[in-house]
C-alpha cells in the first residue's frame, strides 16, 4: 500500500500503487547463487499527479528463495518539495485455523484499535492471539515476528528493516460479510501480518531516497543455525537495491543527503544489509499530511461516483 495508509482526500483507499500498472525492469530471472529476482518500478505520470502532485520513481525488487521470499522497496523523490508517504505491505498469510495462531515480536508495544474508535492500548502478550475481529496497528515493533500455524501448522519468520510499524489484521464475520472481495466463510483461513509505515508518514526530501524490506521464512527454526549463515552472507544475498537498479537521473539518483548507502555499507554491520538503520520513533498517532503550498494537490475532493465517471481519469483507474 502507498502511498498513503486509510482513507484520504484525493484518491482511492490506500493509496493508489496497488491500482496502477507497473513498468517490468527487470523479468524474474535466476542468479548465480540459484535465488530468482525481478524488479518493477512506478513512476510519476498525468494520472497520479492528479492525486498526489509530485514527482517520484519507486522500485520494487522481488527475490524468491527455496524457503525465502524477499520484498524490497525503494522510493526517490524527484519534486523540487519535500513529500510525506505511507508504506505497508499487504501479506496476507493462509493459516488452517487462525485462533490457533501466536504472532510474536509485539509485546510491551503501544497499538491503535480501530475496533475501538481509534483507541490507543499497549499489548501485554508475549503471543498474540486473534479470535475476533481485529485491526490493530503496532507501533515501533521488534524487528522479526514469528507467526505460528501458518500454512501446514508450520512457522513463519517476518523480518523487517526500515518499517516500524505492524498491522495485524482478520475481518472476522464481523466485517467480511460487507467485503465485496472477500468470502463470508474466509475469515477463520487467514491472517494479516503486515510490515509497514502507518503510525507518522516518513518526510522525505528532494533527491533523497528511502528503503525498506521485508524477508519471510517459511519453517523458520527460530536461533538456529540458519539465522547465523544469514548473517555471514546477508551482504552477498540481500544487497541494496540501490545498488541494481539504472537510473534515469544521474550519478545524484540515489545519494541521500541523511545516509548515502555505500557509506552504510561500510560502516553498518552485514546484517543490516544496508538499509538506514533508524526506525523511526514517534511520538503522534496520524499526523496530518502536509503538502507544500506551491505543489498542490488537487482542489476538490474526488467522489468514486462522480457525474463524469466515463471520462474521468481517476475513475478509469477502477478504483
Amino acid at each position: 500500500m502507498w502511498s498513503h495508509f486509510g482513507p484520504w482526500a484525493y484518491g482511492p483507499l490506500h493509496g493508489f500503487a496497488m491500482t496502477c500498472r507497473w513498468i517490468v525492469e527487470k523479468q524474474p530471472e535466476p542468479l548465480d547463487n540459484g535465488d530468482i529476482e525481478a524488479l518493477f518500478s512506478l513512476v510519476d505520470n498525468s494520472i497520479t499527479k492528479q492525486m498526489w502532485n509530485y514527482s517520484f520513481k519507486l522500485v520494487l525488487r522481488v527475490i524468491l528463495r527455496e524457503k525465502e521470499l524477499q520484498v524490497s522497496f525503494n522510493l526517490y523523490n524527484s519534486s523540487l518539495e519535500p513529500f510525506q508517504f505511507n508504506m505497508l505491505f499487504h501479506t496476507y498469510l493462509k493459516v488452517p485455523d487462525v485462533r490457533k495462531c501466536n504472532i510474536s515480536g509485539l509485546q510491551g508495544c503501544m497499538y491503535v484499535d480501530k475496533t475501538k474508535e481509534n483507541s490507543v492500548y499497549q499489548e501485554p502478550r508475549e503471543m498474540v492471539t486473534v479470535n475476533h475481529w481485529t485491526d490493530r496497528i503496532y507501533q515501533n515493533t521488534q524487528q522479526e515476528h514469528v507467526i505460528s500455524n501458518v500454512v501446514s501448522g508450520r512457522k513463519m519468520k517476518m523480518i523487517k528493516y526500515n518499517m516500524p510499524d505492524t498491522v495485524v489484521w482478520n475481518p472476522w464475520d464481523v466485517t467480511s460479510s460487507t467485503m465485496s472481495d472477500f468470502g463470508e466463510d474466509e475469515y477463520p483461513n487467514m491472517i494479516c501480518v503486515e510490515a509497514g509505515i502507518v503510525i507518522t508518514p516518513i518526510t522525505l526530501n528532494p533527491n533523497n531516497t528511502y528503503e525498506g524490506t521485508i524477508i519471510l521464512q517459511s519453517g523458520a527454526a527460530v536461533g538456529g543455525a540458519r539465522s547465523k549463515v544469514r548473517g555471514v552472507n546477508a551482504r552477498q544475498r540481500c544487497s541494496p537495491l540501490s545498488a541494481d537498479i539504472n537510473r534515469n537521473s544521474g550519478s545524484s539518483y540515489f545519494q541521500s543527503q541523511t545516509s548515502p548507502v555505500s557509506t552504510m555499507l561500510n560502516r553498518q554491520p552485514a546484517v543490516n544489509h544496508g538499509w538506514f538503520t533508524s526506525m523511526m520513533t514517534t511520538t503522534d498517532f496520524f499526523s496530518p499530511q502536509r503538502y507544500p503550498s506551491n505543489n498542490p494537490v488537487p482542489p476538490v475532493h474526488h467522489d468514486s461516483t462522480c457525474d463524469q465517471h466515463s471520462s474521468c481519469t481517476i475513475c478509469s483507474l477502477n478504483l
